[in-house]
């Protein structure tokens, strides 16, 4: 009496399997142009990632963004990491990058922020893909004019 068609329903739920992994950006560049919208770049992701009880780790904060989240933004700061990377040495960036990627593959953090980090085109890729190995969003946040 019905007739059901069974290959349109196998097609629709391969298509939304578990198992499939979503087109999901996990490395987003975001310029911002001075302290307060830096905070509020912070504040943003922070409020994003808090439900996944997870880290929110931050390399090369800037001062006065961190203390303006911590004043005008209801953030957990409990679950926040802050680490700072000072020399600027091609060597000591080679370093960083591979810190910085080992802790996208772990995926302990819910998300990892880079302040004013210059990388290549291939680092880019490489943090990428460690993001997406990890399941841990990576957010490049750039000042577009540094005073």
């Amino acid at each position: 009496m019905f007739n059901i068609n069974t290959n349109n329903i196998n097609v629709i739920n391969n298509g939304f399997s578990s198992d499939s992994q979503l087109d999901i950006n996990w490395l987003q560049h975001t310029n911002v142009n001075d302290d307060l919208e830096l905070s509020n770049q912070y504040a943003n992701i922070c409020q994003q990632h808090t439900l996944e009880k997870k880290w929110v780790l931050f390399i090369n904060p800037e001062e006065s963004s961190i203390e303006k989240l911590a004043k005008a933004h209801d953030i957990d700061v409990s679950k926040i990491l802050m680490v700072n990377y000072k020399n600027n040495a091609k060597r000591c960036s080679n370093v960083a990058l591979e810190q910085i990627k080992s802790v996208l593959c772990k995926g302990n953090c819910a998300a990892v922020i880079l302040s004013n980090s210059t990388f290549e085109a291939n680092d880019i890729a490489q943090l990428e893909s460690s993001a997406k190995t990890g399941k841990t969003h990576c957010f490049v946040l750039k000042r577009s004019q540094l005073h």
